[in-house]
């Protein structure tokens, strides 16, 4: 009996050829994809079952702010770097065996060094690596977020990261129109958001940004680190949990309060708010305030953030493919 593999990366199912001529089904694999992303690295494992149906593991993540200062430097965050590399090293002993693709977005892909990393992270860990455009990471994150969603209804996908932000409009799985703008909480912030001043100097700098939707749609779903975190404290998690972020719908109005709140705090206050990473206390005002710019541009008064994103998008669109590895 011999046994013949479909290469990784792609349809993931192993074949047993009997001397009959007859294929039967008799493994299933792991794959794993990591987000590379301008504040943070994320993994999550997912096993295609029997029905053809991924099935995930709880997503994990650490914050490495690998795309501090990118948009004046033009390089990545020396330590960020560093810490970066030794998230992978510490991930790459639990994904023994295991297939992996990383998905690199705005840090790496502008960065002068971007291609460079990408190339020892291949080399030390043999992963497919590979960086995507802004128009493929709201493609992937819109894919993600709505593949629960009715087919008719017509959503714009507003993706929140920490180099960028990118907003995508369609329906039934399919895109009408998507862009990626250079407004991310960690690119905009320039220390810690207390005043007036500045908050208001941010949110100008946003409405400036915003273009023109083709179509008007009144559903708006947010995913990203910003708008979970929103999630969580409003409903003041002390742990957080997936399953009730998932589908949390948060008006205008509470983001306001959100934004009031956190701006009359001192740093140190911040880092001790249920629901907010003290990690992430740092850039979280200069995120809602990109949120709470974008709902006001386009007449949006509610959104329904969802824990589903960029990582599910990559596994439904089995979006793998790295081309450095590519065998013609």
């Amino acid at each position: 009996m011999v046994k013949r593999s479909i290469p990784a990366g792609m349809l993931f199912l192993f074949y047993d050829i009997s001397d009959r001529g007859g294929e039967i089904m008799t493994e299933y694999k792991n794959y794993a994809v990591i987000d590379i992303g301008s504040n943070s690295l994320r993994l999550m494992k997912g096993l295609l079952d029997r029905s053809g149906q991924w099935q995930f593991s709880p997503k994990e993540l650490v914050t490495t702010r690998l795309g501090k200062d990118v948009g004046k430097t033009g390089r990545l965050w020396a330590p960020g770097r560093e810490a970066s590399l030794d998230v992978l090293e510490r991930w790459a002993h639990q994904l023994s065996g295991i297939p992996v693709c990383a998905v690199a977005t705005s840090a790496v892909r502008e960065a002068k060094d971007g291609q460079a990393f990408l190339a020892e992270i291949r080399c030390r860990f043999g992963w497919n690596c590979r960086t995507v455009s802004g128009r493929e990471e709201g493609s992937l994150s819109f894919c993600g977020a709505t593949a629960a969603v009715p087919p008719e209804r017509l959503v714009t996908v507003l993706d929140i990261g920490g180099g960028s932000s990118e907003m995508t409009v369609g329906k039934n799985g399919a895109m009408l129109t998507t862009h990626s703008y250079p407004l991310g909480a960690v690119r905009l912030t320039e220390g810690v958001l207390t005043t007036a001043a500045e908050i208001a100097a941010v949110e100008l700098r946003c409405n400036a940004a915003w273009l023109p939707l083709p179509v008007k749609t009144q559903y708006l779903i947010g995913v990203g680190g910003t708008l979970t975190t929103l999630a969580a404290m409003d409903l003041g998690l002390a742990c957080y949990d997936p399953k009730r972020i998932e589908g949390y719908s948060v008006s205008l109005e509470r983001l306001n309060f959100q934004i009031s709140r956190l701006t009359a705090m001192a740093p140190e206050e911040r880092k001790h708010v249920a629901g907010l990473q003290p990690e992430r206390s740092e850039i979280i005002v200069t995120g809602l305030i990109i949120a709470r710019s974008f709902m006001k541009y386009y007449g949006f008064t509610v959104l329904s953030v969802s824990e589903k994103d960029l990582l599910e998008g990559v596994f439904y669109k089995e979006a793998f493919y790295d081309a450095a590895r590519m065998v013609f």
